[in-house]
């Protein structure tokens, strides 16, 4: 599971980190467009984050989708289903899911994420960054469908694992983090192996994330402000 993460540097950092280039529908200094990025420390299900993919043109773009994967219009009256993870081992097994991750892959930017530990009503969060560098790269799948009322025209969910050692005495799931370097084959329409893909989803390394607790005040949606990522003082 993946519900909860943090994105807060800006645009132009994310396009470096991304290699891609801004769908121009953010806006920027002088500039006119349709959202407005701001630094999110505690971003949740239905909220328009930037995620990339590569277009028709065969251009790395940089474009707003809410998350929350819509993968059929429902019939009027309906309420859509609109998961916010895939689970790596059912990839290949749902009709929801298989086109998708053969043809529609995307990474999720991030600069960490959340997960909780302990009973219900007693639950610790804590946060789980990158020790080498400041973003994470998810791996994930979108659609060129989206609610009406979000704004955005494309959905996208995060594809999770099994946990590391860093994650296992926390949660049994975890996102797929990708390396920089797996970048460009991740988002290759050409790549179509399911084999080959599903070689990407495996467990981060173990070194390569940090974990601290952090408030309990990150659980309110409403909240959302730096010190969400700061370690707890426990007494």
């Amino acid at each position: 599971m993946c519900g909860r993460y943090v994105l807060f540097k800006q645009i132009q950092s994310i396009d470096e980190f991304l290699n891609a280039v801004d769908s121009g529908k953010y806006r920027a200094p002088g500039k006119q467009g349709e959202f407005e990025f701001r630094p999110n420390y505690n971003v949740a299900p239905t909220n328009i984050m930037p995620v990339a993919y590569t277009n028709e043109d065969g251009k790395r773009i940089l474009e707003p989708m809410h998350w929350g994967f819509m993968g059929w219009k429902p019939k009027e009256g309906d309420r859509p289903f609109l998961p916010i993870n895939t689970r790596d081992d059912k990839v290949m097994k749902s009709r929801m899911w298989t086109k998708p991750f053969l043809h529609k892959r995307c990474i999720v930017p991030a600069n960490g994420f959340y997960e909780w530990t302990g009973s219900k009503g007693n639950k610790t969060p804590h946060f789980i960054y990158p020790k080498n560098g400041e973003f994470m790269g998810f791996a994930g799948i979108y659609s060129d469908l989206a609610p009406e009322n979000s704004g955005a025209g494309m959905s996208y969910s995060i594809i999770t694992t099994e946990p590391n050692k860093v994650m296992e005495n926390i949660h049994d799931r975890m996102p797929v983090i990708l390396h920089p370097s797996e970048f460009d084959d991740w988002l290759d329409p050409g790549n179509d192996d399911p084999n080959y893909l599903k070689d990407f989803l495996k467990p981060y390394p173990d070194d390569g994330i940090g974990e601290h607790i952090v408030s309990k005040a990150v659980g309110k949606v409403q909240n959302n402000e730096p010190g969400l990522i700061e370690k707890a003082e426990l007494f």
